[in-house]
């Protein structure tokens, strides 16, 4: 294990004490965790952002998309109908992709 120093300015420090007595923790262990926490929570950001920069280069590609809007529509009316015991009033929209003019989709063989 390695160690690190790490400078507080004073309220910082009284708020790292503070904190770490109500947890019932020492204010090292609090540290630890705060700055595990933070590394997980920018690692997750990190793989949102390259997962969002694989599905757009997709479909640019030419992978199927739905409408956003559509979409969401779609879910919402399952949602409602979920709830309420019906059926949905609203289909499933048909995949599109980027390429194609809006409103109008390729022929399905």
């Amino acid at each position: 294990m390695s160690n690190v120093s790490v400078k507080l300015d004073d309220a910082t420090h009284q708020r790292l004490k503070a904190i770490a007595k109500r947890e019932g923790v020492a204010p090292h262990a609090l540290m630890v965790q705060a700055i595990g926490g933070e590394l997980d929570r920018i690692e997750e950001r990190q793989s949102f952002v390259e997962r969002a920069r694989q599905s757009l280069a997709g479909a640019e590609a030419g992978a199927p998309v739905y409408d956003g809007p559509a979409y969401a529509a779609y879910l919402r009316e399952r949602l409602r109908a979920s709830l309420s015991g019906e059926k949905p009033t609203v289909k499933k929209p048909k995949t599109t992709t980027l390429a194609e003019p809006k409103g109008r989709t390729k022929a399905r063989s």
